[in-house]
């Protein structure tokens, strides 16, 4: 499994963790911003089980050079070149779908973050076909404003109206809400650490734990 952390401030040491929690395959680390050249990059190839992309306070509407390579090497698996699974989170789910060819603005006009604990109502996920409603972290102000090409919705919260895609055949999967997100982030974003509950905790499991099934299959 190959988890990139492109935070800019802090690494997510605890979240990408979280992510491989349980995951006994190979394993490689990238901090794409805070450890400049950190890949991936085209010359690194695809020989991952799966890539997990996590969030950060970058942003697909600016220019990023840091990010740049990583946006190159992540194109042939959005295209279905490279049968990599791939599971976007947040600025991951952004950066997949902008690269997919969907649209991506602020939530509002004055540019407000969105921050807390909400539920995502999920519609005919292929990932976790079995339930109707996740308890999820979220801290975000843009979003994803269409559905690209080949990709079907299949998570919405109230006044987002796409929380989550799949595409229709290939594994590519994302979420705009954390399912990584434990106490670290809940304090580094102003959430009550009490908001992390044990509801919390086996929701966004599932999403892991389905992803990495895929990725092991």
């Amino acid at each position: 499994m190959w988890v990139i952390d492109p935070s800019t401030h802090r690494p997510e040491d605890q979240g990408v963790e979280e992510v491989l929690s349980g995951w006994d395959g190979e394993v490689r680390r990238f901090r794409t911003v805070l450890s400049p050249g950190d890949g991936p990059a085209p010359a690194d190839g695809y020989a991952a089980a799966g890539v997990v992309l996590m969030g950060s306070a970058a942003s697909v509407l600016d220019p990023h050079p840091q990010l740049d390579p990583l946006a190159e090497w992540l194109r042939p698996i959005v295209r279905g070149e490279q049968p990599v699974p791939l599971l976007g989170i947040c600025y991951g789910h952004q950066l997949l779908a902008h690269l997919a060819g969907a649209e991506v603005g602020f939530l509002t006009e004055k540019r407000d973050k969105r921050v807390g604990v909400e539920l995502s109502r999920l519609d005919g996920s292929r990932l976790v076909p079995d339930r109707r409603d996740l308890r999820v972290v979220v801290s975000h102000r843009e979003e994803v404003k269409s559905c690209p090409s080949g990709f079907r919705v299949v998570a919405r919260r109230d006044g987002v109206e796409i929380d989550g895609l799949e595409h229709e055949s290939r594994p590519l999967f994302s979420y705009q809400f954390h399912p990584e997100a434990r106490e670290d982030f809940a304090s580094a974003s102003g959430i009550e650490l009490s908001e992390i509950d044990d509801r919390l905790r086996r929701d966004s499991r599932t999403v892991l734990d389905a992803f990495a099934r895929v990725a092991s299959a």
